[in-house]
């Protein structure tokens, strides 16, 4: 990629790009990847999901059905619009490259890896904002879950409670509208869990294997 790269290009990944993505999963440098390795790789990040959603998880991805993820199916799965939670682990692992914050996705981390991919230090700027926004508390460090929330648009529980609290207090829905969509939130998701909440009261998320890793429990801006 040239110096020139537009912040549109950002999402285009290189074949070299994705490859090095690839790699990082691919432990045992054999050219795919297999149950052990994504399992490897979950617990590299303080997550341990059942070993059928650890199937679960290859299977979305694994077009030919062999068990494995080939590297063209990786890149597949890059490259499409479909999300699935491979793709949120392979975008965290892509980033997580920090140094001093491992684990953790950090600005300094993205620099590095959008400068090697050729990327223009405006449109990095612009990308780093983007995404730090996931920030769930503002401690300058993006978990796994924020990504995952972010990526599965999934709605942090703590939103939730906080939706139904600020209704039963009286709060305007245009004020409760503003908040969230200061928050990342889109305009018509949020305007739709505000007038659920009304009708049905306070909304739960289904809790899984992400909300109970080590290191990742999020709090809430205000």
């Amino acid at each position: 990629m040239s110096s020139s790269q537009s912040e549109e290009d950002i999402s285009v990944e290189s074949e070299d790009a994705i490859a090095k993505i690839f790699k990082k999963l691919d432990v045992k440098n054999d050219g795919v990847i297999d149950f052990d390795e994504v399992k490897t790789v979950m617990k590299s990040v303080g997550l341990y999901p059942t070993n059928q959603k650890i199937k679960d998880i290859i299977r979305r991805v694994d077009t030919d059905h062999d068990g494995v993820i080939n590297f063209k199916e990786f890149v597949a799965m890059r490259r499409s619009e479909e999300i699935c939670e491979l793709n949120v682990l392979a975008q965290f692992k892509k980033y997580d490259v920090s140094k001093i914050h491992r684990g953790f996705i950090t600005p300094d981390g993205i620099e590095t890896v959008l400068k090697e991919e050729g990327v223009a230090d405006e449109a990095i700027r612009d990308y780093i904002d983007e995404f730090m926004a996931l920030d769930s508390n503002g401690d300058g460090k993006v978990s796994f879950l924020d990504l995952y929330e972010s990526m599965m648009t999934r709605i942090p529980d703590e939103w939730l409670e906080w939706i139904d609290k600020n209704i039963k207090r009286g709060v305007p829905d245009d004020t409760l509208l503003k908040v969230l969509v200061e928050n990342g939130f889109n305009s018509d998701t949020a305007a739709k869990l505000i007038e659920k909440t009304h009708k049905e009261g306070r909304q739960v998320v289904e809790r899984s294997y992400v909300d109970v890793g080590r290191g990742y429990v999020c709090g809430i801006k205000s």
